[in-house]
C-alpha cells in the first residue's frame, strides 16, 4: 500500500513538472512580451489537470491542449474570433493508441464545432459533432493571472495614437471653449483657462478609468473565490501617476512644446 501511494505521488508530482516545462515554453515563446487579446493565455480545466494554451503564431489564433505534461495529439488547431470576447473553433477529432502522444493520433473523420466566451478569467465551451451529444466545460486563466495588468506593460501603435488623440481634442476643446468665452488667444488669461478646463478633463478620464479598474478587481475577487488551484495577484491602477502624466504632456501641447503624434 505504501509503495502505491508513493507511485501515485511520483507520478503526480512528475505530471506537475511537465506541466510546467511545456507551459512556459509557450509562455516565453509566443505570449510573455507582448499585448495579448483577450483569450490569449494558459488555460486550467478540471481542478488544474488539463490545460489549454492558446496563443497567436504568424498572424494566426490557435490552441494546443496539455495533458499529463505532454502536448495531446489534437494539436496546434485553428480559433477564430467573432466577437470582443467570443471565439468559434473547428477542426478533426484524434484518436491514439497511446494517449497524450501525438506521433500515434490518428485523425478520425469527425468535426468538431467549438463555441468558446471569455468571462475575465473564466472561459465557458461548448462542443458539438453530429450524432454526438453536446459537451460543455469550464476552465479558468491561470496565466497571466491578471490580464489587464499584463496588456498595460505593452502599447501598440494604435493604443497610442488613440491616446493621443483624444489628448488633443481635450487640449482643442479647451482652446476653443476659452475663445468662446472671450480670451485672447495667448494672454496669461487664457493660459489659465485653458489648463484649468484641459485638467478637469484628465480628471474625469483618470476617474473612468478607476471606475473601470475598481469593477474589474471585484470581477477577479469574485473569480478568485471560484478557483481551487494557480495562484492569483492583482495590479492595482495608480490615478495619481495617470493624472500628473497626462497633465505634463497635455501642458506640453498647450505650450506648443510638442507636436501630437510626432514628439509627444
Amino acid at each position: 500500500m505504501k509503495k502505491a501511494i508513493i507511485a501515485v505521488l511520483v507520478m503526480v508530482f512528475c505530471s506537475n513538472i511537465g506541466f510546467a516545462n511545456v507551459q512556459q515554453e509557450y509562455i516565453e515563446r509566443y505570449l510573455s512580451d507582448r499585448k495579448l487579446d483577450s483569450i490569449e493565455g494558459v488555460w486550467a480545466y478540471q481542478h488544474g489537470k488539463h490545460l489549454s494554451i492558446f496563443y497567436q503564431d504568424g498572424g494566426e489564433l490557435r490552441v494546443v491542449a496539455i495533458e499529463n505534461g505532454e502536448v495531446r495529439c489534437n494539436m496546434y488547431y485553428p480559433v477564430n474570433k467573432v466577437g470582443e470576447n467570443y471565439y468559434t473553433s473547428t477542426r478533426y477529432a484524434f484518436k491514439g493508441e497511446n494517449k497524450g502522444r501525438r506521433k500515434n493520433c490518428k485523425k478520425v473523420n469527425i468535426i468538431i464545432n467549438y463555441s468558446i466566451s471569455i468571462n475575465n478569467n473564466n472561459m465557458s465551451s461548448t462542443a458539438s459533432a453530429k450524432g454526438y451529444p453536446t459537451l460543455t466545460s469550464h476552465g479558468f486563466r491561470i496565466w497571466p493571472t491578471d490580464i489587464v495588468a499584463h496588456n498595460a506593460k505593452f502599447k501598440t501603435k494604435e493604443d497610442i495614437a488613440e491616446e493621443e488623440k483624444i489628448l488633443a481634442d481635450m487640449v482643442a476643446d479647451a482652446r476653443k471653449t476659452c475663445t468662446v468665452l472671450g480670451f485672447e488667444d495667448g494672454s496669461d488669461k487664457f493660459a489659465d483657462c485653458t489648463l484649468k478646463l484641459y485638467t478637469q478633463k484628465v480628471d474625469e478620464l483618470v476617474a473612468e478609468k478607476v471606475a473601470a479598474n475598481t469593477r474589474m478587481m471585484q470581477s477577479q475577487t469574485t473569480t478568485t473565490t471560484q478557483q481551487s488551484s494557480g495562484s492569483q495577484t492583482m495590479t492595482i491602477y495608480d490615478p495619481v501617476r495617470d493624472n500628473q502624466r497626462l497633465i505634463d504632456q497635455g501642458m506640453k501641447m498647450l505650450s506648443g512644446r510638442c507636436t501630437i503624434g510626432v514628439d509627444c
